[in-house]
């Protein structure tokens, strides 16, 4: 199944890296991915406890990471986001969901395998997202999510690296970054079953020590880009 992928989408990730990173932030590589989400209970909807899970396909990333996507297939799957309840703001309609927990993890192999199905999980979601090798995996330690009423949205969350063969070159007290836009099913061509889908970005950063953006920015920065 091919991925309609959007202009707006690659614009918004390209200006929500440069906010969250600044002119002079180290960034040490970039990962990029396209894919779909869902989560139990509905995106909208967002329920306490309903668990968010992403399955991408890598369309470029870093030499630091010793991955060639001439040779190989990357994917890049997430799962275990418990949703906080959606918020919705009633003056401007946008709805935002925090999310604790969840992981992330980048796997490379020779299969170019990869099929998002329907109705996820089922037989080949999340199996032909996390076959190959482990090249990254990380645990998150915050996720959040802002959904506007026009359909789409922005999202951002930082990461603890945890393991993969990645992980064992010069990046090993590296800060990770991942952010990017998403569009719901009324303004794009998304399977049945899933929630999104999702255009976005994996920055690592050399430096640690990180300048958290406050989400007012980036959603004025939305607003400015629809």
């Amino acid at each position: 199944m091919k991925l309609a992928t959007q202009t707006f989408s690659k614009i918004a990730v390209l200006a929500i890296s440069a906010l969250l990173f600044g002119a002079g932030a180290a960034t040490a590589a970039v990962v990029d991915y396209v894919g779909y989400g869902w989560e139990t209970g509905g995106l909208s909807a967002s329920a306490p406890g309903d668990e968010l899970s992403v399955a991408t396909v890598v369309t470029q990333i870093d030499p630091l990471f010793g991955v060639d996507l001439g040779a190989v297939e990357a994917t890049l799957f997430i799962e275990g986001l418990s949703s906080q309840g959606a918020v919705v703001n009633n003056m401007n309609g946008t709805t935002t969901i925090s999310y604790t927990g969840g992981t992330i993890a980048i796997y490379a192999g020779a299969d170019r395998n990869h099929d998002w199905g329907v109705n996820p999980a089922n037989g080949t979601v999340p199996s032909t997202f996390t076959d190959g090798d482990l090249v990254f995996s990380g645990a998150f330690t915050s996720f959040t999510l802002i959904l506007q009423g026009s359909g789409l949205g922005v999202f951002e969350g930082y990461i603890d690296g945890t393991g993969g063969s990645a992980l064992a070159g010069p990046c090993t007290g590296c800060a990770y970054t991942f952010a990017g836009s998403f569009t719901l099913p009324t303004g794009a061509q998304i399977p049945s079953g899933y929630d999104m889908q999702i255009d976005g970005v994996l920055e690592v950063e050399s430096a640690v020590g990180t300048e958290t953006v406050n989400f007012g920015t980036l959603k004025q920065f939305f607003n400015q880009g629809r």
